[in-house]
């Protein structure tokens, strides 16, 4: 009875969140958003669809107008394949192009993340807490936002979500761990980098986490990793494999953004000004030579330029890195961007932030608890700032649900305090 009674809970914390996306969705005239980077993924799984495999045919460009078309493609963009796949299911249920259907597939991920919010909240707070991250997830503006657009956002702030969880299970079990936890987590960093290859460089960090998590025990912390690691590895190898027999090189997950990495660590690039098409470059003769080379050479060239420069420059890439993560990621959304965009209560955005920094401090009191919510953050918000020059916003997002639950610590943490400020210990009365 006990287990029907949680299914039945789960249930209704699923439709409860349902109706609120539902809700959101329909407060906007348009029934969906795309850019370029939608379109391009459209294209792969049309094409998936008409058998001629995860590949795409075209390119776009958005005018100044605002209206994206369709260009002469100059390049194969390799990305990875989840998403994709998740359009090529909506397409071949209900019709190519089905955008709007996309958004709803998007809401129920959006749903899913809210009742992992809540499992993790269970775990972190205790079931009387448990509805406040689940709370803080359905009402924060930008995950709903993002997912009105056809890309990767919603997908990959599932994918975070549920290895948050998984965490916060194996930081549970960190003494007894069980296999079936090491081996859907390694499972789900493995889709995580199918649909962007952020967490490829979390390896070393998650074996430290592991290893002060087992307490020093070295043999049980290099199991657990191994068991991770290789299971991630066989869910990605069979995309390593396609890659290579099709392209005849190593692709991980994408054959794109050595540009962007180069621009990222360029000593010119201005680091509070993230629109990287009008970034000042290095000698315009040296791009002028690279421009000239096959694609995939550049995407080498540029690469090789971007390690160059943190190799030689260690200290100034490191100081040009946090000045970004400070001008840029973790700036709130702000009212030009938020009305340019036409976002509903961006303004909350600066309040999630100020209320994840608060129980980010408040973390550290119990930092075997929450440390991996710290390493995650600090990670992710560090490679994201190394590799580019970005705005908050969309970039910023799949670090949010970590900043979520730093939100509900700080919240738990005050009502806690309210509720034993509130107490009134009755004084004993003598005998009249």
């Amino acid at each position: 009875m006990n287990k029907r009674n949680k299914v039945w809970f789960t249930a209704l914390l699923f439709f409860i969140a349902l109706g609120i996306q539902v809700l959101y969705i329909k407060s906007y005239n348009a029934p969906y958003f795309i850019s370029p980077d939608g379109y391009h993924y459209s294209n792969i799984a049309e094409n998936f669809l008409n058998g001629h495999g995860l590949v795409n045919t075209a390119n776009f460009v958005q005018g100044d107008d605002g209206i994206v078309r369709e260009v002469a493609q100059t390049r194969e963009y390799v990305v990875g394949p989840v998403y994709p796949l998740l359009l090529a299911l909506v397409y071949g249920l209900f019709g190519f192009k089905s955008y709007g259907m996309v958004i709803y597939l998007h809401a129920l991920l959006g749903v899913a993340s809210a009742v992992l919010a809540y499992k993790t909240g269970e775990l972190l707070f205790g079931k009387r807490y448990a509805w406040i991250p689940y709370g803080l997830t359905l009402g924060y503006p930008l995950f709903a936002f993002w997912g009105m657009y056809v890309l990767t956002e919603t997908t990959y702030v599932f994918t975070i979500t549920l290895f948050l969880y998984l965490l916060a299970i194996y930081a549970k079990e960190a003494k007894r761990p069980k296999l079936k936890t090491l081996l859907i987590l390694g499972a789900v960093i493995g889709i995580s980098n199918l649909v962007r290859p952020l967490l490829l460089l979390f390896f070393p960090v998650l074996g430290l986490w592991i290893w002060w998590m087992q307490r020093g025990k070295l043999k049980i912390a290099i199991r657990d990793f191994t068991i991770i690691v290789v299971m991630t590895i066989l869910v990605m190898c069979p995309w390593w494999i396609r890659n290579g027999i099709r392209y005849h090189q190593f692709i991980a997950v994408s054959n794109y953004g050595s540009y962007e990495f180069y621009l990222g660590n360029n000593p010119k690039t201005i680091t509070d000004s993230y629109f990287y098409f009008t970034q000042p470059s290095y000698d315009p003769e040296v791009k002028g030579r690279i421009e000239k080379l096959p694609l995939s050479e550049q995407e080498k060239e540029y690469k090789s330029l971007g390690v160059s420069y943190i190799l030689n420059h260690p200290i100034q890439f490191l100081q040009r890195t946090f000045a970004k993560e400070k001008n840029l990621f973790w700036q709130p959304v702000t009212p030009v961007f938020g009305k340019a965009y036409k976002m509903q209560g961006y303004i909350l955005d600066q309040w999630y932030l100020l209320l994840g920094l608060i129980g980010i401090i408040l973390s550290f009191f119990q930092l075997k608890k929450y440390s991996f919510l710290l390493i995650f953050t600090v990670y992710y918000s560090f490679i994201v700032s190394m590799i580019t020059v970005v705005s908050g916003a969309r970039y910023r997002l799949p670090v949010m649900p970590a900043m979520v639950l730093f939100a509900s610590l700080a919240v738990v943490m005050f009502l806690k305090g309210i509720g034993r400020l509130s107490r009134v210990n009755p004084r004993s009365s003598g005998r009249i």
